[in-house]
C-alpha cells in the first residue's frame, strides 16, 4: 500500500512538470517568417496582349532562267548566310543555239552600222559637191552678168548713132537734099538697133537659173545627209540591242549560281539534284531569323495603346524572358475578322525567338497614383476579411486592408498601414495577431 502511494506521488510530480514544460514552450513559440518592406508610390498594371512571332522576311528562291539542279549545297533546316551558294542550275533547252542566233544577229548589226556610216560619208561628200556646183555656177552668172552688159552698153551706143544719123538724114530729106527713101533707111536702121539694144537690156542670164537648179540640190543633199545620220544612229542601237540580247543568251548559257538573298534558315526545299527547276515556281524558301516580328489583332479600343516608334516589353513565355521591341506598323484598316494588326520589331541575333513561338505585349498602364503597394504573397483573405501580418517589435500585428488593384507580384492597397512597414511574405499563414516572429534570411 504504501509503496502503491509512492508510485503515485512520482508520477503526480512528473506529469506535473512535463506540463510546465509544454506550456513553456507553447508560451516561446516564435514562427520563423519572411518579410518585405511596403512602398508608397504609383501602381501601375501591366496589361498583357496576346501575340505571335512570325519571320520579319521570307524570300523565295528560283533560278533566272529553267534549268537542271547540278549542284544542291543546303538541307531543310540549314542555316545559311546572306551570298552564300544554295545551288548551281544548269540552263535546259537550245541555250547554245539561241547564243548562236545572237552572234548572226550581231554581224548584220555591225554590217549595217558600216553601210549605215558609209552612206553617211557619201551623203556628206554629196553636199560638198552640191556647194561647190552652187559656187560655180554663181561665177558663171558673174561672168554672164558682165558679158550681157557690155553688149547691152555697145547696143546702145550703135542705137544712138544709128539715131543721129537718122535725125541728120531727116534734115536733109526735109531740105530736099535727099530724097525721103534715104530717111527711112537711116531711121529703119536705128529703129533695128534699138530693138536690139532693148533686147539686150531685158535678158536675163541663163546662168541663174542655175544657180538655182544648183542650190536646190543642195537642199536635196543635206536632206540626204540628214537621213543617212538618222541611218546611222539607228544602226547603232540596233547593234547596241543585238549586243545586250547576245550578252543575255550568253549568260543563259552558263551555269547559274544560286545564292541566299538574305541570312536565315531553310524553311522550305521542294527539288533534289538532277530535277528540273523554273524561274516561275520556287524550289526553296529562306526564313530570316533577324530580326524577329511580334504580330497581334487588337481592337478597336486596345489600337490608341500602340504607336509606331514606340518601344515596348515583350514576354517570351517559352523562353522565360522578356525581350524589347519597336513598333513598326500599326494598321488603320481592320482585317476580315474585324480586329487591327499591329506588328513590332525584336532583334534576334542568337536566333533563339522562333517562327510561331507566343507571346506577349506588355502595356503599362498607370492605375492608382500614389498609393500603398505590398507583395501579393503577403494579403491574406480569411472569413471574407483581407488582412496582412505587419512585423512590429518581433511580433507579427495583423492590419486590415481594402485591395484597390492586385497583379501577380504586387497589390495596391489601403488601410492603416505606415510606408515602409514591414510585412510578413513567407509564414503569414500560420501566425495569429501578436504572435512572436523571427525574420529568416533571404537564403535561409
Amino acid at each position: 500500500m504504501k509503496r502503491l502511494f509512492l508510485m503515485a506521488l512520482v508520477l503526480f510530480f512528473v506529469t506535473a512538470c512535463n506540463q510546465e514544460e509544454t506550456n513553456k514552450k507553447i508560451e516561446e513559440r516564435i514562427t520563423p517568417v519572411k518579410v518585405e518592406s511596403v512602398k508608397k508610390e504609383d501602381f501601375v498594371v501591366e496589361r498583357k496582349l496576346v501575340a505571335r512571332a512570325t519571320a520579319a522576311d521570307t524570300s523565295p528562291i528560283a533560278p533566272e532562267t529553267p534549268g537542271e539542279l547540278a549542284t544542291l549545297n543546303v538541307a531543310k533546316g540549314d542555316r545559311v548566310e546572306k551570298g552564300e551558294t544554295l545551288a548551281v542550275v544548269r540552263p535546259g533547252g537550245d541555250a547554245d543555239s539561241q547564243v548562236e542566233l545572237q552572234q548572226i544577229a550581231v554581224r548584220q548589226a555591225e554590217t549595217q552600222l558600216e553601210n549605215a556610216k558609209i552612206s553617211k560619208q557619201q551623203a556628206a561628200e554629196g553636199v560638198e559637191n552640191a556647194k561647190e556646183q552652187v559656187n560655180l555656177a554663181k561665177q558663171a552668172s558673174k561672168s554672164e552678168a558682165s558679158q550681157t552688159a557690155q553688149a547691152s552698153e555697145t547696143a546702145k551706143q550703135q542705137y544712138e548713132q544709128a539715131q543721129q544719123i537718122a535725125d541728120e538724114t531727116k534734115k536733109l530729106a526735109d531740105e530736099g537734099t535727099i530724097p525721103d527713101a534715104l530717111y527711112q533707111q537711116a531711121q529703119n536702121r536705128a529703129d533695128q538697133a534699138y530693138a536690139q539694144y532693148q533686147q539686150l537690156s531685158g535678158e536675163k542670164p541663163q546662168s541663174s537659173s542655175a544657180v538655182a537648179q544648183a542650190e536646190a540640190q543642195v537642199n536635196q543633199a543635206e536632206q540626204q545627209l540628214e537621213q543617212a545620220r538618222v541611218a546611222e544612229e539607228q544602226a547603232e542601237l540596233q547593234l547596241e540591242q543585238a549586243n545586250v540580247q547576245l550578252n543575255q543568251a550568253q549568260e543563259q548559257a552558263e551555269n547559274e549560281a544560286i545564292t541566299a538573298p538574305v541570312t536565315g534558315e531553310v524553311s522550305t526545299l521542294d527539288a533534289d539534284e538532277g530535277d528540273m527547276v523554273t524561274n516561275q515556281q520556287p524550289f526553296a524558301t529562306i526564313v530570316s531569323l533577324n530580326p524577329m516580328t511580334i504580330a497581334a489583332s487588337v481592337t478597336a479600343e486596345q489600337l490608341s495603346l500602340f504607336t509606331k516608334g514606340q518601344e515596348l516589353e515583350v514576354d517570351l513565355p517559352s523562353l522565360e524572358e522578356q525581350v524589347k521591341s519597336t513598333v513598326s506598323y500599326v494598321s488603320s484598316v481592320p482585317d476580315d475578322t474585324g480586329l487591327y494588326p499591329v506588328e513590332a520589331t525584336v532583334e534576334n541575333g542568337d536566333e533563339k525567338i522562333k517562327p510561331g513561338m507566343m507571346a506577349s505585349f506588355l502595356l503599362p498602364e498607370n492605375v492608382v497614383e500614389d498609393t500603398l503597394i505590398v507583395p501579393t504573397d503577403s494579403v491574406v483573405e480569411e472569413n471574407g476579411e483581407t488582412f496582412v501580418y505587419q512585423v512590429v517589435e518581433e511580433k507579427a500585428v495583423r492590419v486590415a486592408v481594402s485591395v484597390t488593384e492586385s497583379q501577380t507580384d504586387f497589390t495596391a492597397v489601403s488601410g492603416d498601414l505606415p510606408e515602409e512597414a514591414t510585412v510578413v511574405t513567407t509564414g503569414q499563414l500560420t501566425l495569429s495577431d501578436g504572435d512572436k516572429v523571427t525574420i529568416m534570411e533571404e537564403d535561409s
